[in-house]
């Protein structure tokens, strides 16, 4: 989390590297890079600490979750259980798809897009391996009435594995995006010469990390991560 280093890397199905012929193109990729997949629930860290970050909640703020129901533009959407009044760290611990998308909502479509690029959704993160896939998120202005809700918790978004775990990252580090790299020098002859790395950029605040550091235990402790 504090320099972007890839420590290990496991991806299945496998394959033989001495002939790659004889397996398929779905074994050969790197799906930790390459694989696209609805994050779901877990995307909800970008939606709350955006929230969080603009000054737009608290972690302590009471929020109404409608006993598991809202509607957006005509369409109803459903929670996984009838939550009535919830704290934002509750809505988090207990994965509330209304409380998130009531506090997506208030950040409005322009600025939760700036927060979803600044977590480094829908770009590539610039790994030092082939075939990554850049992710799935589409352009603003192809959004739909509905698009805020649905990305809110997740939906209509295409990430990477690796694109988690940098975002995962920048929470832990105290809001800072480090490059993931899987080389860490290369040896020009008896030289070592380091792998140069950018410098890292801040996508949310120090206080807003540490917010949803603490939040993010409550998960765990009583929540759905238990």
């Amino acid at each position: 989390p504090s320099n972007g280093e890839i420590l290990a890397m496991a991806s299945w199905p496998t394959f033989n590297p001495n002939a790659p012929a004889d397996s398929s193109a779905e074994s050969r990729m790197n799906r930790a890079i390459g694989a696209l997949y609805e994050p779901g629930s877990v995307f909800k860290i970008v939606t709350l600490s955006a929230a969080i970050d603009q000054g737009l909640t608290t972690p302590d703020e009471l929020v109404d979750c409608q006993m598991g129901a809202i509607y957006i533009a005509g369409h109803r959407i459903r929670d996984h259980k009838a939550f009535g009044m919830l704290t934002v760290s509750q809505i988090l611990a207990h994965s509330s798809d209304v409380g998130a998308i009531k506090l997506g909502l208030r950040l409005g479509a322009p600025k939760f897009y700036d927060y979803i690029r600044a977590y480094g959704f829908g770009v590539p993160t610039g790994i030092d391996l082939p075939g990554e896939n850049r992710g799935l998120l589409r352009r603003l202005e192809n959004w739909t009435p509905v698009s805020v809700g649905s990305i809110s918790m997740g939906q209509e978004v295409g990430v990477t594995p690796v694109q988690i775990i940098t975002t995962m990252s920048v929470i832990a580090n105290g809001g800072l995006l480090y490059r993931p790299h899987a080389v860490l020098a290369q040896r020009q002859g008896t030289e070592q010469v380091p792998s140069l790395q950018p410098e890292p950029r801040r996508v949310i605040k120090p206080t807003t990390a540490a917010a949803m550091r603490a939040m993010l235990e409550g998960v765990v402790r009583e929540g759905t991560g238990t």
